[in-house]
């Protein structure tokens, strides 16, 4: 068994194909040898140093325009198209023998994309390892789809599909020590997860999901895929998705709305289905064809007192063109100035301005954007488009988790020439849960003791208004308390205030009381390491399902961290003192839901490690406490995976 020390370390690799079959020499260009560690080029390899100074634990792999088909395909297709040709000149005259070819060729080519489209449309394929993951009746259901189980590339390499066996077989030549643990096709997107072969039994609750945002949000060439997985109590979501293109504003709204679509509809585990991976997942990493573009302001509004200003929206009767900066990107770039042209990067100002993936991550760009280039060695753009940063990385860690993620290494890939993209990856360190320093030993319930928080002042702001006009304009606002692991408070149902009807601005005049109870049967049951507690935000309808307007993390661990098991003195246990062996967080945090701030939540949390009998006398001193209500929530969502 691979030994992981404190750290983790992550590759993520993320390349638009551009629908054409890769050389090796381009694979090479963009995989590292056999998962070797990339030299670290973040400035801070101090902090950096992995725990394995050879491999990658895990290799992310996200790809997008992947489909294509083989050279002898392409050969018969060509051939067809000439005989269509030459009977054509037969009844057009020879002088027009070109247009009709041209014609015919790029009539031939766009049937050829639609087909492929099509094809992953009707065909998503799911490969992943039985063994590793804890298996449920919904989610056997949820991914009936799935046309093949794997472990070995070799098992891909004899697919059906021309595409997906190519990819088999130069992973199989270029990552020998590693083993597939998640692969899923979604049309024209791709995303594959390796892990050294020595980890493989460690990795557990593997979970894959997807959503398409192509026309009608139906086909398949613009979406994402997601995959979940846990290692040492760590759970991680990987991303991988390909947004609207080109330039201009319309299309700047409808990228950042295929997020929250993305993220609003391939959920990473089916117990969980009103969180999204943002919120549920320890850290997530997003990768892809975002199609963010370079976006220039008026020469007399770009700079004030000579520094770059951050990018602004423009107006919406003031649409740039594709490739209307082409010429002031390309100053830039011949002088390699970096941080001006990423300055006026469209993802760094909706990064800035909160309007998608709010609370993630991504390091500057030093490097030459990674579109639009010609299908060669280098950067030679193309002057109809503006050189922009599509090709992307980003990260987030949950709440107490900040500072877990060391990002090592972020750089494109110049020797890829296949594609009209160049290739990114980066390399992250990622200190793992159970692995992670405390501020106490790990406690021990030999005095039988369990944790219980109470949780009063409740209350919530700005909202999102759920319910029409004709329902009043507002929402009916209740808050659900879901813990992971499950079992934590998990009764038949998740623990509930009360609903409060018709408003966005709602307070609970109510303390709510949770007894945190550990599953007896999981080892270390008492080991806090990345348990959560979700406070979900619905809205109650009394005539459908129930809908979510957003979530806050909480760190169970960080709640808990000033407090320690003692052994409790029996004179005092049924009069337990007030400010004795408690814990008081005040929380003030955005409501999050598929990557947006959606209000903002507010209250005290008080918690005691307590023993039965110093329970009432607890709940005395605190006030008005009431037994929380336990909900089954009506959700609107019918297909978890789709």
């Amino acid at each position: 068994m691979e030994s992981l020390g404190d750290d983790l370390t992550i590759l993520i690799c993320s390349a638009n194909i551009g629908n054409a079959e890769p050389t090796p020499e381009s694979f090479a260009a963009w995989i590292p040898e056999d998962g070797n560690i990339i030299e670290s080029n973040t400035g801070e390899p101090e902090k950096a140093a992995p725990a394995d100074p050879k491999k990658y634990h895990l290799i992310v792999v996200g790809m997008q325009e992947a489909a294509f088909t083989s050279k002898l395909m392409k050969k018969k297709s060509i051939s067809s198209t000439n005989h269509e040709v030459e009977a054509s000149t037969r009844s057009t005259g020879a002088d027009q023998t070109e247009e009709v070819y041209k014609k015919k060729s790029k009539m031939k080519k766009k049937w050829d994309k639609v087909g492929l489209v099509l094809r992953g449309l009707t065909a998503s394929q799911t490969h992943r390892v039985p063994s590793m993951r804890k298996t449920t009746g919904s989610m056997n259901a949820a991914l009936s789809n799935s046309s093949l189980i794997t472990t070995e590339f070799t098992d891909l390499v004899s697919s059906n599909q021309y595409d997906t066996s190519k990819f088999a077989s130069l992973f199989a030549d270029r990552c020998p020590s590693y083993s597939l643990i998640a692969c899923k096709m979604r049309g024209e997107m791709r995303l594959w997860v390796l892990c050294l072969k020595g980890l493989k039994e460690e990795v557990d609750d593997v979970y894959l999901a997807a959503e398409n945002t192509g026309i009608g949000s139906v086909l398949a060439n613009k979406g994402g895929i997601i995959a979940t997985i846990t290692l040492r109590s760590t759970r991680l979501s990987f991303l991988t998705c390909h947004l609207e293109a080109h330039e201009g504003l319309t299309h700047y709204n409808n990228r950042n709305k295929n997020l929250i679509e993305i993220l609003g509809g391939a959920k990473p585990h089916p117990d969980y289905y009103m969180m999204d991976a943002t919120i549920y997942s320890h850290h997530m990493f997003v990768c892809g064809d975002l199609n963010y573009r370079t976006r220039f302001q008026r020469e007399s509004e770009s700079k004030v007192n000579g520094t770059p200003k951050t990018p602004k929206k423009p107006d919406e009767k003031d649409e740039p063109d594709n490739g209307s900066g082409y010429v002031r990107a390309m100053k830039l770039i011949e002088e390699e100035k970096f941080e001006e042209l990423y300055a006026v990067d469209e993802l760094c100002m909706a990064l800035d301005q909160k309007e998608c993936l709010v609370g993630f991550e991504t390091l500057p760009c030093k490097f030459s954007p990674t579109f639009k280039v010609a299908r060669k060695e280098g950067y030679v753009y193309n002057e109809k488009r503006t050189p922009s940063y599509t090709d992307r990385i980003l990260w987030k860690s949950n709440d107490g988790m900040e500072g877990a993620v060391t990002p090592n290494v972020y750089e494109s890939c110049p020797g890829f020439i296949t594609s009209d993209h160049k290739p990114v990856r980066g390399a992250f360190t990622v200190k793992l849960n159970k692995n992670l320093s405390t501020t106490s030993p790990p406690p021990s319930n030999e005095h039988n003791q369990n944790i219980h928080l109470l949780i009063s002042d409740i209350k919530c702001t700005n909202l999102p208004i759920m319910d029409n006009e004709v329902m009043g304009g507002l929402s009916d606002p209740y808050i659900l308390f879901v813990s992971s692991p499950k079992a934590l408070t998990w009764q038949k149902a998740w623990p509930s205030t009360k609903v409060i009807y018709k408003t966005i601005n709602p307070t609970w005049d109510e303390g709510i009381h949770l007894a945190l109870k550990h599953d007896e049967n999981i080892a270390h049951a008492n080991d806090l390491s990345g348990d959560m507690l979700y406070m979900v935000v619905m809205d109650y309808d009394q005539t459908s399902g129930d809908d979510v307007c957003g979530s806050v993390a909480l760190n169970i661990k960080d709640l808990c961290s000033k407090l320690r098991f003692t052994k409790p003195d029996r004179r005092q246990t049924m009069h337990f003192q007030e400010k004795e062996g408690l814990q008081t967080t005040q929380i003030s945090r955005p409501v999050l839901r598929d990557g947006q701030e959606c209000g903002m939540l507010e209250c005290t949390i008080i918690a005691a490690y307590l023993e039965s009998g110093q329970v009432k006398s607890f709940l005395k001193a605190a006030g008005k406490v009431r037994n929380a209500k336990f909900r089954n929530v009506k959700d609107r969502v019918l297909s978890v995976f789709r």
